[in-house]
């Protein structure tokens, strides 16, 4: 893979493939994106191979080949001084750091998007401190499953050290949180309030009776995993219905 200027370039050792991948001029301004292939040059002998590879060092002075594993071996072109290879590094590393970082930036907003429904359908109280603590604690466990096997031990830790809080607060807090939503839930039937009134109902839903704190944890994290996948599906099916219409 290689990005320098106006250009993307990929190539893939495969078979012995050489793909080109090129980007208009135009989305140099965007994020670091090697996704769009519109050139495929088969090589049929290492002098044709050798010849592209020498011909876009030339060019950009840099490239990188990926690995069936998705491993990447940079080749800098040293032949017009170890300071011109330094340089194209250089402005590479940046361009494809800024991008990481955005990538991960949008990736987290999305989540938490995820999180902020869930909670929503619930219709918990998001003054409470409990409603602050689980919210951290459903983002955190997203990116990583683990920390609730057991949570008590993983990720409960990792809350009292950004919350400043101790464990036991964490759970009283988070107690008192789904105390308050089961007893708004309760005062709202007894009003006549219809289950289609909200998304999701906590005393309905449980069917083990009254929800722990774990339990609790469990059930929004399964919740707000479904909300992603659901949202990336449909992402996938508005592509392809674009790519249909060109």
């Amino acid at each position: 893979m290689m990005i320098t200027g106006e250009h993307t370039y990929n190539i893939i050792d495969d078979r012995g493939c050489l793909i080109d991948s090129q980007r208009s001029s135009s989305d140099r301004e965007a994020a670091f994106k090697p996704d769009s292939v519109v050139h495929i040059f088969l090589a049929a002998t290492d002098r044709d191979l050798l010849g592209k590879v020498n011909k876009h060092l030339r060019k950009q002075g840099m490239m990188g080949l990926v690995d069936m594993s998705g491993r990447i071996q940079f080749i800098l072109d040293g032949r017009r001084g170890a300071s011109f290879a330094a340089n194209k590094f250089g402005a590479f590393s940046k361009t494809a750091t800024l991008s990481f970082q955005e990538k991960i930036a949008k990736g987290d907003c999305a989540v938490e998007n995820c999180v902020d429904t869930i909670l929503r359908g619930y219709g918990f109280r998001t003054r409470l401190r409990g409603y602050a603590l689980l919210r951290r604690m459903l983002h955190l466990s997203f990116a990583d499953p683990a920390l609730l096997r057991p949570a008590t031990k993983r990720l409960y830790p990792l809350i009292a050290e950004e919350f400043r809080v101790n464990l036991p607060q964490i759970e009283r807090n988070i107690r008192y949180l789904i105390q308050s939503l089961l007893a708004d839930e309760e005062a709202a039937l007894d009003q006549g309030a219809p289950l289609s009134g909200k998304r999701f109902w906590l005393s309905r839903d449980d069917k083990e009776g009254r929800p722990t704190v774990i339990s609790t944890l469990e059930k929004l994290h399964n919740q707000v995993v479904s909300e992603y996948k659901s949202r990336l599906t449909k992402q996938y099916k508005i592509i392809l219905e674009k790519e249909k219409r060109r």
